[in-house]
């Protein structure tokens, strides 16, 4: 039977996350991977790889709230807004204080607008804006609202290139490089960031993510099953609900009636998580059916 699932994969810096993608396949011996919304090449920690069907959910796995740990440092700034930039301002950041810094976080905390970095992979005619920027063309990009659930400083190191260490949780779309530059400003110093971590999308933590070696010595052993989540373990900024037993023409595309508040749901029959459906007006449509006949061979009309 097919592989169904998730892998919470620890990305390791210097590796995009197509790079691990490609990697997965060449693990698992699948074509149908694909990840969960890219973290940067300079940056670490949880990706969710989806395998085979559950590909389907990786659009509304990406659109939930992610948490990071950064580390900001002020008195420097680079044109990209991170350790891969050009230097664009430099000020001694002596006089910065862990109280200025901490006074200025929840300026940057909720819903509000937020530009893009110009070395970024928006769109713009046709090309990926941080192509514009590297031939030297000026980019301004429209602001997009994103949302800041928490910002919270974790350490504060005082000295000419002042550096704080942070964990935040935040909305899809939100550029942690752009909070550096914003909370730059907001305090009068040049910013960047310089250490990207993310720790946690949904259920999957970074305690518990696998590199690509762990991953790859399960293979070996024929013990990858062992690795593989099931794809509501990065859900869970969805809302649940349960079908009866009886409902068994769900899975194949036939709508339920039910009660309960409108909106998309995680959708569960006797403990086996099914996919994703909308209920509108007291009948529940299925929108993403992952296993629309059985799982791991157990029919459950039966």
């Amino acid at each position: 039977m097919a592989r169904i699932g998730l892998l919470n994969i620890c990305k390791l810096p210097g590796m995009s996350s197509h790079e691990v993608v490609a990697c997965v396949r060449r693990i698992a011996g699948m074509k149908r991977v694909g990840h969960t919304g890219t973290l940067d090449p300079v940056a670490a920690g949880v990706l969710p790889i989806c395998l085979g069907n559950a590909t389907r959910l990786a659009e509304y796995i990406a659109a939930g709230p992610k948490t990071y740990r950064a580390e900001f440092l002020f008195g420097l700034g680079t044109d990209s807004h991170d350790m891969e930039g050009q230097i664009s301002a430099r000020l001694d950041a002596s006089a910065l204080t862990a109280e200025t810094v901490a006074a200025a976080l929840p300026g940057l905390t909720g819903t509000f607008p937020q530009r893009p970095p110009a070395h970024s992979a928006v769109q713009v005619g046709g090309m990926r804006s941080y192509d514009l920027a590297r031939r030297g063309e000026e980019v301004e990009l429209p602001s997009r609202v994103v949302t800041v659930y928490d910002f919270t400083a974790v350490d504060f190191l005082p000295g000419p290139q002042a550096r704080l260490l942070a964990d935040m949780t935040v909305s899809k779309g939100t550029y942690i490089r752009a909070l550096a530059r914003d909370l730059g400003a907001a305090v009068g110093m040049p910013a960047m960031l310089s250490f990207l971590a993310r720790l946690q999308v949904g259920d999957c933590r970074l305690a518990d993510a696998l590199t690509l070696d762990e991953v790859a010595a399960a293979a070996e052993v024929d013990n990858l099953d062992a690795c593989i989540r099931t794809p509501d373990s990065a859900l869970t900024h969805i809302p649940a609900l349960t079908i009866p037993a009886t409902a068994a023409k769900y899975r194949l595309g036939v709508v339920h009636t039910m009660d309960g508040d409108p909106g998309l749901y995680r959708v569960y029959q006797r403990g086996y998580f099914l996919g994703l459906g909308q209920l509108e007006e007291g009948r529940l449509r299925p929108v993403v059916n992952l296993y629309p006949l059985h799982i791991d061979g157990v029919y459950l009309n039966e």
